[in-house]
């Protein structure tokens, strides 16, 4: 077989020809079509993955629509009770038969102990389905993770934890989750439009990392003007002592606390006692940061993400269960202070 002779340079699309007859010639129509279409689609392309990167970009993050607030898990203990008839008997005090009347804890009764759990979460009353009267219709829950400069931000999250952990709470909260994870810098977090950020951004890690003036004041513009909250998690000892320092540092008008165990946060939708105490790599007690009444901070010192893993960090299937309903407590709760709150800055709801 012959070669095949090389295709004219005339009939070869080539955007950098600059002779007028190679654009005006009888293809010319269609090759500036082409060569248009191909610059706009690379323009979008490349606005897509520069956007985030550029200083003072916006990023928007929005809640799942739904019609209230959270509901706690109800625990319904139903008891039916049988009574007895007792017959009235009359008794002579000078009969010699002895009429013993028994105690009434040794009363018969019929029980029937029925226990039913209800899990709703930001449903209100009557309708609606699952999710925030400040969401926007067709989106999903988004497990939003802090991606930090040294240390391994990572941690615990390349085994599934963060996985895990969205579709637990898509499916207790019967709300549509994406099972891709948003990663977004200490920087960014100060880049989202105001009433349009993550309600709640997790952040983990067993080493030391590192942290810049200018990312504290993102940090404390997120977590104040944009009322976002921190869920962070000690994976090792040299993490504990790097995000405490990043804590004053953000609110240094704010003391770390043990947070009790009845606290609201630890009620609803699960009745816990308190953290799980799990590894406890710096203490078995969750610490907060407490600023207008809320908890902008929320800090678990034994590695709750080990337990959301798919060994679940080879703990016990109950402190497993703990730590996931730990985690809902914390993304609904947030979440749905998040609505409230946004709610009254669109305008649309009661004024405190």
């Amino acid at each position: 077989m012959p070669p095949v002779a090389p295709q004219p340079a005339s009939r070869v699309w080539n955007p950098f020809r600059r002779d007028a007859a190679y654009w005006q010639g009888k293809h010319g129509r269609l090759r500036r079509f082409i060569t248009w279409s191909f610059l706009g689609h690379a323009s979008v392309l490349v606005m897509i993955v520069l956007m985030p990167l550029i200083p003072g970009c916006k990023k928007t993050y929005d809640l799942v629509k739904g019609s209230g607030k959270p509901k706690a898990m109800i625990k319904q203990m139903k008891v039916e009770v049988k009574k007895v008839q007792r017959k009235r008997v009359l008794v002579n005090p000078n009969s010699p038969v002895v009429f013993e009347v028994p105690p009434l804890e040794l009363t018969p009764l019929n029980l029937k102990e029925v226990t039913a759990n209800e899990y709703k979460i930001g449903q209100g009353e009557g309708a609606g389905p699952a999710g925030y009267a400040a969401g926007r219709e067709g989106a999903r829950f988004i497990f939003v993770r802090v991606r930090y400069d040294g240390g391994n931000w990572d941690f615990n999250l390349r085994n599934g934890a963060d996985e895990n952990m969205t579709k637990e709470f898509g499916r207790r909260a019967k709300m549509p989750v994406s099972t891709i994870p948003q990663d977004v810098t200490l920087a960014e977090l100060g880049r989202y439009v105001k009433g349009r950020a993550p309600p709640v951004v997790f952040m983990v890690g067993s080493y030391p990392f590192r942290f810049e003036q200018r990312e504290i004041k993102a940090v404390r513009s997120y977590l104040l003007d944009n009322r976002g909250m921190i869920f962070a998690d000690n994976g090792g000892n040299q993490f504990h002592s790097v995000f405490l320092r990043l804590m004053q540092s953000v609110l240094p008008e704010v003391v770390a606390v043990e947070i009790p165990d009845d606290d609201p946060i630890f009620q609803a939708p699960y009745p816990l006692n308190g953290a799980p105490p799990l590894w406890a790599h710096s203490g078995t007690r969750a610490l907060g940061w407490k600023k207008d009444g809320r908890w902008v901070a929320f800090y678990h010192q034994g590695s709750i993400s080990d337990a959301w893993k798919d060994t679940h960090g080879g703990t016990s299937a109950e402190s497993a269960e703990q730590a996931y309903q730990l985690g809902v407590n914390i993304l609904a709760q947030a979440m749905a202070g998040y609505s409230e709150w946004k709610m009254m800055l669109d305008g649309k709801g009661p004024k405190k």
